[in-house]
C-alpha cells in the first residue's frame, strides 16, 4: 500500500511524465500556472496573474489565485476557486462548488445542486437551478437561489445581505440556515423593499417579502433545533415564487499551449509510482497511485484523490474535497466545511463540524456527516446514513434505492426546519408513509417507511426508513420536494405555520 503522509519538500522541474497507469503529462504554462488530469478529472492552477480558465466537460477543479480571474467550469461536478481578486466563477452543468475567497466576486452555479461560498469581499452568488447552499460570507452581499430549495447561510459577521427571490412561507422550501443564532436573537422589520432580519452582526433583507408571509419552514437553526412561533394554520404549500437567475456571462479565454515555464507559483511537486502531490498558497493537491493508498492532508484546504483501489483519504482541518474513485474507500473529512465523494464501491465517509456534503456514489455505501448543517446523499445502492448533530438534509431520487437513517430528528422543536427528507424528481403523490423495518450489517431497525411510485405501478421505486421515527410523528417540514413546494397527504402540517398574525 501507497502512502503519502505529508506533502514532499521537492522539486523545481518544468514538465513532468506520467506514468503508465494513467496521470496524464501536466504541464506549467506561460504564467508560472500548472495543468494535468487523469480519468474523469481535470485540475488547474493559474499563475497568480488575471487568468481566464475554462474546464471541460470531466470533473474539473480549477484555481485562479491572485488577479481578477474569469473560471468557468464545464459538464461535470467541478470545483472552482477564485482566491484573490475581484473573480467570475461560472460552473455551469452538475454538481458544483464554487468559492470565491477574498475580493467582490460574482459567482454562477448553473443547473444542478451547487454550493456557493463568497468569502470576505461585497460577493453576488446567484444558485441556479437545484437544490443549493448559498453563503456569502463577510461582506455585505446579494444572494438569488434561482429554481428550486436553496438554503441560505447566515451567522454573526456575515454582513448586511440580500435575497433577490426568496420564497416564504409553508412549506420546507427556500429557509434561512442560522448558525451561532436563535430565535429570539432575530428582530422583523418591513420596509419598502421587503422585510429586513436583523441580529447583532448582520442582517438579511428578503425582497418582496412581507412580515406577515413568514412561517416556521423558513428559519432553519443550524445548531440545534429552535421552533419560532406559529399563530395561522397553513392552507397548504406556498408557491415558488418566480426568479431572475442566469447562468452569468460568457466568458473568453485564451489558449495556453504546453511551453515551459518556470516553477514560481507552485511549489513541492512529486511524481513517483504514480504518486502525485504538491501544494500551493493554503492549498494542498495529492493524487493516488490507482491502488490502494493512504493519503493523509494537512491543515490547508486539500484536495485529495484516491483513484482506484480499496483508499484510506484523511484531513484534519481546513475546507477540503476528497474523492475515492473505485474501490471500497474510507474517506475521513474532519473539520471544515468539506465535500466527500465516494465514487463506485462500498465506501464509507465520515465528515465532522461545520457544513460538509457527503456522496457515496455508486455501492452499499456508509455515511456519517457530524455536526453542522450537511447535505447527504448515499447515490445508488441500499446505503446506511447518520446526520449528527445540526440540521441535515437526506437526498434522494427515484433511482437512489433503499436507504436507512440512523439518526433523523422529527419531534420537539425538530418539528419544525430541521433534518429533511430532500426528494429529487419525485412528487408528492408518489409518497406513501407507513411503518416498517430494515436490516443494516446483520441488525434490524424499525422506523417510518417512506417510499416512492413514480410510475404507480404498484411497486416502490426505493425508500427511505427513519430509524426509531413512528410514522405518525412525521411533518410537512420533513418533506422538501425539489421539483416545487408539495405537503404530503395524511401528514401533519405542525411546524409549518405562519410566525405572524
Amino acid at each position: 500500500m501507497a502512502r503519502r503522509d505529508r506533502f514532499p519538500t521537492d522539486t523545481s522541474h518544468d514538465r513532468f511524465d506520467g506514468p503508465d497507469d494513467g496521470v496524464a503529462d501536466f504541464y506549467l504554462d506561460h504564467l508560472g500556472g500548472l495543468r494535468f488530469g487523469f480519468e474523469q478529472t481535470r485540475v488547474a492552477v493559474a499563475g497568480g496573474s488575471s487568468d481566464r480558465l475554462k474546464g471541460t466537460a470531466q470533473d474539473d477543479h480549477l484555481w485562479g489565485r491572485g488577479g481578477d480571474d474569469q473560471i468557468a467550469g464545464g459538464g461535470g461536478d467541478d470545483v472552482l476557486y477564485g482566491q484573490d481578486g475581484k473573480d467570475i466563477l461560472t460552473g455551469g452543468v452538475g454538481a458544483d462548488r464554487l468559492v470565491g475567497g477574498a475580493g467582490d466576486d460574482q459567482l454562477f452555479g448553473g443547473a444542478d445542486a451547487d454550493a456557493l461560498m463568497g468569502g470576505d469581499g461585497d460577493d453576488f452568488l446567484d444558485e441556479g437551478a437545484g437544490h443549493g447552499d448559498l453563503e456569502g460570507g463577510a461582506g455585505n452581499d446579494i444572494l438569488v437561489g434561482g429554481q428550486g430549495p436553496d438554503a441560505f447561510g447566515f451567522e454573526r459577521g456575515s454582513g448586511d445581505d440580500v435575497v433577490r427571490d426568496f420564497t416564504a412561507g409553508p412549506g420546507m422550501f427556500d429557509h434561512l440556515a442560522l448558525r451561532g443564532l436563535t430565535w429570539e436573537d432575530l428582530s422583523f422589520e418591513d420596509i419598502n423593499a421587503g422585510v429586513k432580519v436583523r441580529w447583532d452582526g448582520g442582517s438579511v433583507l428578503l425582497e418582496g417579502v412581507a412580515r406577515t408571509s413568514l412561517a416556521q419552514d423558513d428559519f432553519m437553526f443550524a445548531d440545534q433545533p429552535d421552533l419560532p412561533p406559529g399563530v395561522r394554520e397553513p392552507a397548504g404549500p406556498a408557491p415558488e415564487r418566480p426568479s431572475a437567475s442566469s447562468d452569468g456571462p460568457a466568458l473568453g479565454y485564451s489558449t495556453l499551449g504546453p511551453v515551459q515555464g518556470t516553477f514560481d507559483a507552485v511549489a513541492k511537486v512529486l511524481l513517483t509510482d504514480g504518486d502525485l502531490a504538491f501544494d500551493f498558497d493554503e492549498f494542498g493537491v495529492a493524487v493516488g497511485s490507482g491502488r490502494a493508498d493512504v493519503i493523509r492532508g494537512g491543515a490547508a484546504d486539500d484536495n485529495l484523490f484516491g483513484r482506484g483501489g480499496d483508499d484510506h483519504l484523511i484531513v484534519a482541518a481546513g475546507d477540503d474535497i476528497l474523492e475515492g474513485g473505485a474501490g471500497r474507500d474510507l474517506l475521513e473529512g474532519g473539520d471544515g466545511a468539506d465535500r466527500l465523494m465516494g465514487g463506485a464501491g462500498n465506501d464509507k465517509l465520515v465528515g465532522g463540524a461545520m457544513v460538509d456534503e457527503l456522496m457515496g456514489g455508486d455501492g452499499r455505501d456508509y455515511l456519517d456527516a457530524g455536526a453542522g448543517h450537511d447535505m447527504i446523499e448515499g447515490g445508488r445502492g441500499d446505503d446506511g446514513t447518520r446526520g449528527g448533530s445540526g440540521a441535515d438534509a437526506f437526498i434522494v431520487d427515484r433511482t437512489s434505492g433503499n436507504d436507512l437513517v440512523f439518526d433523523f430528528e422529527a419531534l420537539g422543536e425538530a418539528q419544525g426546519a430541521f433534518d429533511h427528507i430532500a426528494l429529487r424528481d419525485i412528487s408528492p403523490g408518489d409518497i406513501t408513509v407507513s411503518d416498517g423495518t430494515r436490516t443494516w450489517e446483520g441488525q434490524s431497525y424499525s422506523g417510518a417507511l417512506v417510499s416512492w411510485d413514480v410510475n404507480h405501478d404498484g411497486t416502490a421505486d426505493g425508500s427511505v426508513l427513519l430509524s426509531g421515527v413512528a410514522s405518525s410523528d412525521l411533518r410537512q417540514s420533513d418533506f422538501m420536494f425539489v421539483d416545487e413546494p408539495g405537503f404530503v397527504a395524511g401528514v401533519s402540517d405542525v411546524g409549518s405555520y405562519f410566525t405572524f398574525a
